[in-house]
């Protein structure tokens, strides 16, 4: 693993950053996030089922196994964390790092939306995506999908499919983007 020595970061507040020493690689690109993203929708449909490490495409799948997976597939892999994990192994990996969009970063297709609990895919749809409107209405007006997720057990659960932020849970959440490391497929550092 490559380190040096930094003055400024593009994914941390310089008082946290300056004069320490980070590893060097680089974030994924817009169109590997992209990838993420139609990797996600061969997932659609498969049934809700809480195995982990066990999703499987088309058979069974809950948030941790079918992000995991589908990050493994589209060539971003990382070992399986359990939602509880998750940002345990993110601070001791260097495996994604955090994105603040209420400080103006830009989210991308591919991040991981992380709540307590739950984790999905965001996929911003453009406007003449066919998955982007699906009927789905929030205060009585139609809002557009943004994410990919697998959620909940309970009668009348839905498949792996794509949904709207604002309507899934109303608590915060966090976003966490692939950091791909040096030496690895598509590292140029």
């Amino acid at each position: 693993m490559t380190e040096s020595l930094i003055t400024t970061s593009q994914t941390s507040p310089t008082e946290n950053t300056t004069g320490t020493t980070c590893t060097v690689g680089r974030l994924i690109t817009v169109n590997e996030g992209w990838k993420i993203v139609e990797v996600a929708a061969t997932w659609e449909g498969t049934p809700y089922r809480q195995v982990g490490a066990g999703s499987t495409k088309g058979l069974m799948g809950d948030c941790s196994g079918t992000t995991n997976k589908i990050y493994q597939e589209a060539g971003f892999p990382y070992p399986y964390k359990r939602t509880a994990n998750f940002v345990d192994y993110i601070q001791s990996s260097h495996r994604f790092r955090e994105i603040f969009p209420t400080r103006g970063e830009a989210m991308q297709a591919g991040d991981v939306l992380f709540w307590s609990g739950h984790m999905a895919i965001y996929a911003p749809f453009p406007s003449n995506h066919p998955k982007r409107n699906t009927g789905v209405i929030h205060r009585g007006k139609a809002v557009s999908n943004d994410f990919y997720t697998a959620f909940n057990d309970r009668p009348g659960a839905r498949p792996y499919a794509p949904y709207n932020i604002a309507t899934f849970r109303g608590d915060p959440y966090r976003v966490f983007r692939y950091f791909v490391l040096p030496g690895e497929a598509h590292c140029e550092q």
